[in-house]
């Protein structure tokens, strides 16, 4: 069932539940590199308001199957990582940003490639570009 969803100047009409039982399966294709980990450590211990954001679409945070990282700025790491919802982007045009280190936006793929098999259309992908620090016991290299 659809649920509208306003997130900043974003529309979005989704299947929450069918997305949460797509983030409930095993997903193969997890990549476990430590950028990777890292970044799925952080978004564990995400503050609230941040964490409701992606469970309201019915997202796990730290379950993500497309991260990139692109090197320490400072003392954090730029990491650009994308989600997918069950759904149709009804209405968006800014990004969402409400402290400069943190921007969500919504677009449809590009292509499947990172998509879980099996995901259900139609999918719209939330992208989070943000910096996060380095919590890993091995160092960054």
């Amino acid at each position: 069932m659809f649920q509208t969803i306003r997130i900043g100047d974003w529309i979005i009409e989704a299947d929450v539940e069918e997305t949460r039982r797509q983030y409930a399966k095993t997903i193969e294709d997890m990549c476990g590199c430590l950028l990777c980990e890292n970044f799925r450590e952080v978004m564990e211990t995400l503050p609230r308001e941040k964490a409701q954001m992606f469970e309201g679409f019915g997202l796990q945070p730290s379950v993500c199957t497309d991260i990139n990282e692109f090197g320490p700025e400072g003392d954090r790491h730029l990491y650009v990582a994308s989600y997918f919802i069950v759904g149709h982007i009804i209405e968006g045009r800014n990004e969402w940003d409400p402290d400069r280190n943190w921007t969500i936006s919504f677009e449809l793929p590009r292509d499947d490639h990172f998509i879980p098999e099996g995901f259900p259309k139609p999918i719209v992908q939330l992208d989070c570009i943000t910096l996060l620090p380095w919590t890993m016991k091995e160092p960054y290299e």
